[in-house]
């Protein structure tokens, strides 16, 4: 009777171990493309890594690149956060209109327990593309009588509206846009966080650049349910079990 308990609890254990085997498994591949752009004068790279708009006034356009998590493969051993890849927005002096928003679409591979499996998801994010209206001083004039550099009276600041403005990024949502996948016997499903450390929106000076890590999450949504014979074979031997001991008592 006592092989017979243990090996009903090994069979009871077995089926219910396989959460705790989930991980690890392998980030293989990342990729990421811009779509849906609002707005925006001389916009271009939409479907590419690189979008950029606006246009120059010397030094460039303003954009976003997106660069998947590097170097591959990565291995994730719970269902922590990781990062997936990083946004970075380039701000530059430009004519024309910012766009007002744009999505990033990301494809992530993954491998595990000797099968293949990926999964994909969207970034919603909001651009505010300042003008650059803040006030600065660009000199001084003399508020009295000028006299060989010298001011026989009071120095007045000039001040023109023309100072940098930071530009702000928001996300707005995050959604998974694939079905969950299968690795070995576990199913998985991605789950996109958003800007690390808890970010909900970042400034980029201008003429600055400003990078920030992007995060994911892979949750065990499911797993398998036990063969019919597997569960058959189990009530058969509790039912046995159960036999076992009344004889005993008697």
């Amino acid at each position: 009777m006592k092989m017979l308990a243990k090996a009903l609890v090994a069979t009871a254990t077995a089926l219910t171990a396989s959460a705790a085997f989930a991980f690890p498994v392998n980030l293989t591949s990342v990729s990421g493309s811009f779509e849906n752009a609002v707005g925006g004068s001389n916009v271009n790279g939409e479907g590419t890594s690189q979008i950029r708009w606006g246009y120059s006034s010397g030094a460039g356009q303003s954009g976003y690149n997106f660069n998947g998590t590097s170097p591959l493969p990565q291995t994730i051993l719970d269902s922590d956060a990781f990062v997936l890849g990083s946004l970075t927005h380039i701000n530059k002096p430009v004519t024309g209109d910012g766009i007002t928003g744009v999505d990033l679409a990301v494809n992530l591979g993954f491998d595990g327990f000797g099968d293949n499996g990926g999964s994909s998801g969207t970034f919603v994010f909001a651009h505010d593309e300042t003008p650059n209206t803040a006030p600065e001083v660009t000199g001084q004039w003399c508020l009295g009588i000028p006299f060989f550099g010298l001011c026989l009276g009071k120095w007045q600041d000039i001040v023109s509206n023309s100072g940098d403005v930071d530009d702000q990024i928001w996300i707005l949502d995050e959604y998974v846009t694939s079905t969950d996948f299968q690795l070995g016997n576990n199913l998985y499903s991605l789950d996109l966080l958003g800007f690390e450390g808890d970010l909900e929106t970042f400034l980029t000076a201008e003429n600055a650049i400003t990078s920030v890590n992007l995060l994911a999450r892979l949750n065990v949504t499911e797993l398998p349910v036990p063969e019919p014979g597997t569960m058959a074979l189990l009530g058969l031997g509790l039912l046995g079990l159960g036999a076992a001991r009344k004889r005993a008592r008697q």
